[in-house]
């Protein structure tokens, strides 16, 4: 390590005090400012000499400037402290009068018999700014998405009286008066049931998109091999009437919600099943891998996910279409695969909710490959 003269060191610390990009000012016990870097006087739009000499409440706004001696004298004669040493927002005020916020950190030092305290200033103006927004922006997209919940919730139940009504009436037609129906009389009528079945499926489908944000459960850790395991039991008729082959690599735990993200996985394996090539009998692969963005950033929720991919052998779709199947309600094979076109607008959301996506890559003819990111951890509140 190499040594310095106390020159030397002197003008270095100078050197770092002089270029340091946040404001750092130095008083003694009283509060009286003995130092004020470049940063901190721009910040407060004095120059240091305006400022040397002066108490440092000068740069607080009420009521923190009438405090300030009061918070000194009790820290000098209690020792307890409510900034020193810990950090915190607070406001400042600058020449012209403005206020604006920011992070001050303070340290206290004892040099040559007396007591010296340091703060570091860090000007937060945009951050705040930035947050507030934010929150404006998080606050009316749930009161957006509040009412649209709410809109699908309350529209789909009032659907389901005359629904049932039509089903009731017509199925009393079916069992008592069909004999007295003609041929194209009975023709009509089965039509109109079926009409009325994909209705009901619609209605369903739709209270089912509304409920994956109005309805949700607290995050726990859940074991993704274990979903699989339960969609499969659950499929296990269908996989067998159509001798579906399912190959599963070994899949994480990550945090979720269990019940959305089995359905997810049933959605997209019932998907496969469904799109299939006439003559052939459904291949289903799935895997996982763990991303990482950024090597070094590991401590939030975010940083790192999981992508699960699921690649059939089925129909495919032109990939300019990628995007428009996860919108509600749409269909790329129009009336010749039964559904309502909710099923996979229901895995993106339950997707855009465990902080990741869905996408899809397609080839005619060839297959379909889903990918779906979920962030591993989760921050335990989401909605």
């Amino acid at each position: 390590m190499k040594n310095y003269s106390t020159g030397e060191s002197e003008a270095r610390l100078s050197a770092i005090f002089d270029h340091a990009i946040d404001g750092i000012i130095t008083i003694d016990e009283k509060g009286i400012v003995e130092s004020m870097n470049p940063a901190a006087a721009r910040l407060f739009g004095y120059e240091p000499v305006e400022v040397l000499g002066q108490n440092i409440k000068m740069l607080m706004p009420e009521p923190d400037r009438s405090r300030h001696d009061t918070y000194l004298e009790n820290y000098r004669t209690t020792g307890v402290k409510k900034i020193i040493g810990i950090g915190r927002e607070v406001s400042g005020k600058r020449k012209d009068g403005s206020k604006f916020p920011l992070y001050l950190s303070v340290t206290e030092i004892q040099f040559e018999g007396k007591t010296i305290f340091t703060g570091i200033i860090h000007d937060i103006t945009e951050l705040k700014l930035s947050r507030e927004k934010l929150r404006r922006y998080a606050a009316e997209l749930e009161r957006s998405n509040r009412e649209l919940q709410d809109f699908a919730y309350v529209s789909s139940h009032d659907l389901q009286e005359p629904l049932r009504k039509i089903q009731a009436f017509g199925d009393r037609l079916l069992h008592k008066e069909a004999p007295n129906l003609s041929e194209q009389g009975q023709d009509y009528l089965a039509r109109m049931l079926n009409a009325a079945g994909r209705m009901q499926r619609l209605i369903n489908d739709l209270l089912s998109f509304s409920r994956i944000s109005s309805k949700t459960r607290e995050f726990v850790q859940v074991d993704l091999n274990q979903v699989l395991a339960e969609v499969l039991t659950d499929l296990e008729l269908l996989i067998e009437q159509t001798e579906t082959r399912v190959e599963a690599s070994d899949l994480p735990t990550i945090d979720g919600d269990y019940t959305q993200l089995a359905q997810v996985f049933q959605n997209l394996i019932s998907n496969a099943i469904k799109f299939v090539k006439d003559g052939e009998k459904p291949r289903i692969k799935i895997s996982a891998r763990a991303v990482q963005e950024q090597a070094h950033l590991t401590a939030t929720p975010g940083d790192e996910t999981v992508e699960v991919t699921f690649q059939d052998n089925g129909t495919g779709f032109d990939q300019k279409y990628a995007d428009r199947i996860f919108h509600i309600f749409q269909r790329l094979e129009g009336q010749k695969f039964e559904g309502s076109g909710i099923g996979l607008a229901i895995c993106k959301r339950v997707a855009n909710r465990h902080g990741g996506d869905i996408v899809a890559i397609g080839t005619p003819g060839v297959g379909a490959t889903f990918i779906l990111t979920l962030s591993k951890r989760q921050t335990r509140h989401e909605n």
